[in-house]
């Protein structure tokens, strides 16, 4: 099951305790579904919870019985199939047959527990999230530009929420979205959905966690590298020397630091400064070595 499924499966386990807020939730799902009008009143989900609840609601809040039937495709369509009903949820809600119901109506929500169950039907019919362990998005697809002008007005006007949705049109559909994980989190609280918020922030929580282990590896390794091509060049020029002159030609502190990085090519200098007779600093042995490569230069 996606993760999206998750999400609307724990609102719809969420108890709508009142009155104001089934309507607020109904309201929510009709008004985003399929379509809403006079002439057509339907919804087309691929969740059966999501469709039992837009019938079960229509009934209790409208007094009309919608059609639930499963498309061949496995979808699930419920509609209201009589003109008279489809008018009489639409007066439910405040509109007339006449009148425009493509955008919200306001008075619909008789206090602040009306907007978030309002937010919840209308997730439940157009709302979608990604799984947070590839990205994190949350969207909400209306297919006309009013009413989705109305819904990002309804969550910026939210108390509650204090996100900057945005929007952009995708196949004749506008499309509003988030992309901060701090504003989806926000908004699956709001809408009752805490398990699925939770689970974002151990995700997040985890990468940062990989991504700050994955920095450390890469420095070491970098570090690690550095070291590596420090010590092939020392070791060439300290091997210059004993080809050439001999390393008795350095004087007793160079040659033994020579003798210690032939022997131990892998280790960092604050190591090899250990090692020696007198221990000195890792910018000593990085002082010797420099004055050894120097004179295998000069005798080159």
């Amino acid at each position: 099951m996606s993760f999206s499924a998750n999400v609307k499966n724990e609102i719809l386990s969420a108890e709508l305790e009142n009155d104001c807020c089934r309507h607020a939730f109904a309201y929510g799902m009709m008004l985003f579904s399929r379509a809403f009008s006079s002439y057509d009143m339907s919804i087309l989900t691929e969740n059966s919870g999501v469709a039992e609840k837009y019938l079960e609601l229509t009934k209790s809040v409208c007094g009309v019985t919608p059609q639930l039937i499963k498309t061949e495709a496995g979808k699930f369509k419920v509609e209201v199939t009589s003109k008279d009903e489809r008018l009489k949820v639409l007066e439910t809600f405040g509109y007339d047959k006449k009148s425009g119901a493509l955008r919200l109506n306001w008075s619909n929500f008789s206090d602040e527990c009306c907007k978030t169950a309002f937010l919840q039907g209308v997730f439940l019919t157009c709302g979608t999230i990604n799984d947070p362990n590839k990205n994190y998005h949350m969207e909400f697809v209306v297919p006309y530009l009013n009413l989705s002008r109305d819904l990002k007005l309804f969550i910026n006007d939210y108390d509650q929420l204090s996100v900057e949705p945005k929007s952009i049109v995708r196949n004749s559909n506008h499309v509003i979205y988030f992309k901060d994980s701090e504003a989806i989190e926000d908004l699956l609280t709001v809408m009752g959905a805490v398990n699925s918020s939770l689970e974002i922030m151990g995700v997040k929580m985890y990468k940062d966690m990989r991504n700050n282990v994955n920095r450390k590896l890469n420095f070491e390794n970098a570090n690690f590298d550095k070291t590596i091509d420090a010590s092939s060049k020392q070791i060439d020029a300290i091997l210059h020397i004993k080809k050439t002159v001999g390393l008795s030609y350095l004087s007793d502190d160079l040659r033994e630091v020579a003798e210690l990085r032939i022997e131990n090519p892998d280790m960092s200098l604050r190591e090899l400064g250990s090692l020696l007779s007198v221990p000195i600093s890792r910018s000593g042995v990085n002082h010797r070595l420099a004055k050894i490569c120097s004179i295998a230069k000069q005798i080159k």
